[in-house]
């Protein structure tokens, strides 16, 4: 099992409470929480793109209307 670590760093409470009424949580942990589940969903994304790039094809992206 990971060992649980506490950190600490510096924030200005108002700009905690101006994107805890952003992101509509009531508490910080929610928030931060909240921002680190965004941030991993961004890094698998990205790694799926990097995975597939260069792999589609002229007509898998043909936007035209049918």
């Amino acid at each position: 099992m990971a060992a649980k670590r506490a950190v600490t760093v510096p924030v200005p409470e108002a700009r905690l409470r101006k994107l805890m009424r952003a992101r509509r949580v009531a508490t910080q942990s929610e928030l931060i929480n909240t921002l680190l589940a965004e941030e991993e969903e961004r890094l698998r994304s990205h790694a799926v793109l990097r995975e597939n790039a260069g792999t589609a094809r002229t007509r898998d992206a043909d936007d035209r209307l049918p």
